[in-house]
């Protein structure tokens, strides 16, 4: 099969010292990256952003108001946590996703929540039981923001 590149115009490949010098300043960039972690601060927020979701949802009237109402409530809480986003990205210079192994303590943490959380549920019946699983689950972004900040991300 043939190609149509031409090899000229790309510039000459680099030397296998100018590959590993690149390669190494690469692998520090990243080390410098994986050492930072994000605020305590952020979780909190986010937690607190998070725990009046049900209960503001509990009291909107009924439709059509109450759709209309839930919609606009929806973009006000997605713009808010895109700003919350925005401020902690701004703030560290870096974007930082946890990977897998980082976010098994947020599994660990939110399953027995949420699974008492349901028992009790299930066999209480509490009337304001549907508008306190927010609640729950801002403790638990709380809880899990505690655990990163005292790991500096590692799983323990």
């Amino acid at each position: 099969m043939e190609t149509h590149r031409d090899d000229s115009a790309a510039g000459p490949r680099p030397t296998a010292g100018e590959a590993a010098a690149a390669l190494q300043e690469a692998e520090q960039g990243r080390a410098a990256v994986s050492g930072i972690r994000t605020p305590l601060w952020y979780f909190v927020a986010l937690g607190l952003w998070t725990a009046p979701v049900g209960p503001l949802v509990s009291i909107t009237p009924d439709p059509p108001a109450g759709v209309a109402i839930l919609l606009a409530g929806v973009a006000v809480w997605a713009a808010g946590l895109g700003m919350l986003m925005h401020v902690v990205v701004k703030r560290m210079r870096v974007l930082v996703w946890l990977d897998e192994r980082q976010m098994r303590p947020l599994a660990v943490i939110m399953l027995p929540l949420l699974i008492g959380y349901a028992l009790l549920q299930s066999s209480v019946d509490l009337p304001w039981g549907f508008e306190a699983i927010t609640v729950v689950v801002a403790a638990g972004i709380v809880a899990f923001g505690v655990h990163h900040r005292l790991t500096g991300g590692r799983s323990s």
